[in-house]
């Protein structure tokens, strides 16, 4: 199958959970893995060489798959990081961040 490049990632594991995601939702894709170290170089590959490919018929319902989860992950994110300061307690007296000081 002839892919488009629809998302590229650091890591395989980061690259299955798309890739299942989108197999789940209809949409055939494929990883393609280049992060191996090509020997007749002195240096290894950039990073963000695991891509994920789909039809190109597919690549916009694909496309905004990737959006979606993006925005959830950042959402999470988000989520975990107010549990993490909510969980620390408020700032010790005086510590509020004013941009002016008290006149």
């Amino acid at each position: 199958m002839k892919t488009v490049t629809v998302a590229a990632f650091n890591s395989l594991s980061e690259a299955e959970h798309l890739k299942m995601r989108l197999i789940a939702a209809g949409i055939q894709a494929e990883i393609h893995d280049e992060t191996g170290i090509d020997e007749t170089l002195e240096f290894s590959r950039v990073r963000a060489g695991v891509q994920i490919g789909v039809p190109r018929a597919d690549f916009e319902a694909a496309l905004q798959l990737v959006y979606a989860w993006n925005a959830a992950v950042e959402a999470e994110m988000t989520l975990a990081r107010r549990r993490d300061r909510a969980a620390c307690g408020p700032p010790p007296h005086g510590a509020e961040s004013n941009a002016f000081p008290p006149s």
